[in-house]
């Protein structure tokens, strides 16, 4: 049964764009079903005193408080969320991935949050990816040539995640016996608690989930090999609907992101959550959201 909360901003851990922003009585955007598929990020709204929520939930605050706004937020699914099917005729979600079935089917805000792209990654316990499916720049080639040559190995995938169009491409054109198939709302830490088990060989991760979980995991060490072709930054975004509703919603978000691409509150959410070797490509992937 999908969670319920009233999501109440915080100015904590973060300077908060608009600290003394008042929520609009008139505003028509509660009659939008909000809705997210990460506990982590569910999690870290409701606990108001949580100073260090993340690097979504830091960005999310700012720009609904930029906005105005108190959202209602609905823990569902990754499986329903894709459908976006529930009774509101006008829903969102937060934190989505554009794909080409995606972008058919609903509308999206400009990014609210990015990322370094995926990686593929693995404990020390398995064996080094083989040189010969790597290219001169230390890529892997591909899934699939990773798994011709590892074939009683399996990668963890969560059942509906969009992983973005390039790896979604190559995870389908596996065979159903390198996929280790799970189901579940939380598409981030729990991948990685399965591989710190021994679930599986291989997961698909964000180079700052890895960096925010691995302390959790004593005695396990992850190591990390880049994918040929994958984009280097992954942009999250508002899924919605599309209504008149949802229209003017996103239409006023995105109006508040380019403000808040330009704000100091914006470049430090993003860089207290990730490795200072990853400074420079962040860095540059605000350079790039300032040009949209």
């Amino acid at each position: 049964m999908a969670l319920s909360l009233a999501v109440f901003l915080s100015c904590n851990g973060i300077a908060c764009a608009n600290a003394g922003a008042q929520q609009a009585p008139s505003q028509p955007w509660h009659n939008i079903d909000f809705v997210t598929h990460s506990s982590t990020f569910y999690d870290a709204f409701r606990d108001q005193a949580n100073t260090e929520p993340g690097l979504a939930a830091d960005v999310y605050r700012a720009l609904f408080s930029q906005m105005g706004f108190v959202p209602t937020i609905r823990l569902d699914v990754i499986s329903r969320i894709n459908s976006l099917d529930f009774d509101s005729e006008s829903a969102c979600s937060v934190l989505m991935l554009k794909s080409p079935a995606r972008e058919a089917a609903f509308t999206f805000s400009l990014p609210v949050d990015f990322l370094l792209s995926h990686r593929l990654y693995q404990t020390n316990e398995t064996p080094a990816v083989p040189a010969e499916v790597l290219n001169d720049k230390g890529e892997l080639l591909s899934l699939s040539a990773l798994f011709s040559q590892r074939e009683n190995h399996q990668l963890i995938v969560l059942k509906g995640r969009s992983y973005g169009s390039v790896l979604d491409a190559q995870i389908r054109q596996l065979p159903d016996a390198a996929k280790y198939t799970r189901w579940g709302s939380n598409q981030y830490d729990a991948d990685i608690r399965m591989l710190a088990r021994g679930h599986g060989n291989y997961i698909l991760a964000y180079p700052y989930d890895i960096h925010r979980e691995a302390a959790n995991f004593a005695g396990v060490s992850f190591k990390s090999t880049p994918i040929a072709n994958n984009t280097a930054i992954r942009t999250g975004h508002i899924m919605c609907t599309k209504t008149p509703l949802t229209l003017a919603f996103l239409e006023e978000v995105n109006t508040h992101l380019r403000k808040l691409y330009h704000q100091q509150v914006y470049i430090d959410a993003h860089l207290k959550h990730t490795p200072p070797d990853s400074h420079q490509a962040l860095h540059e992937g605000v350079a790039y959201l300032r040009s949209l």
